[in-house]
């Protein structure tokens, strides 16, 4: 199952419009708008801007000779818990931050690498 399954199980959610501009290599939601939207906009402008801003390290950094430890750069890991708190915790609710948290954990894990710009599309 993966994070958009476990947080919409009926289908993702698109965002409208005044979200942000949802094209950008590196989405940033319109706080104002976020601040006032209901929790399933919440849940997918967070992982939106999860997802254009990190990547499951097991694609991203180089592994040990071994294969069993992340060769991380500098500044990484980044925590999936602590970036989104930084970012979102005086925005939205804790209770949303929180299953957003709880899916992206579910599914990678709570370490994740920093998208370098050429992956991100930009």
């Amino acid at each position: 199952m993966s994070v958009t399954d476990r947080l919409w199980p009926n289908g993702p959610v698109d965002l409208p419009p005044e979200a942000g501009n949802l094209t950008a290599s590196r989405y940033e939601p319109d706080e104002q708008w976020l601040k006032q939207a209901n929790a399933e906009f919440q849940k997918a402008a967070l992982w939106r801007w999860f997802a254009t801003h990190l990547e499951d390290p097991r694609d991203a950094v180089p592994h040990s000779e071994q294969g069993d430890d992340y060769l991380w750069g500098d500044g990484e890991p980044v925590l999936a818990d602590r970036a989104l708190n930084e970012r979102f915790g005086s925005v939205v609710p804790k209770e949303v931050l929180g299953e957003v948290v709880s899916a992206i954990r579910h599914e990678v894990g709570n370490e994740w690498a920093h998208k370098r710009l050429d992956k991100a599309g930009g």
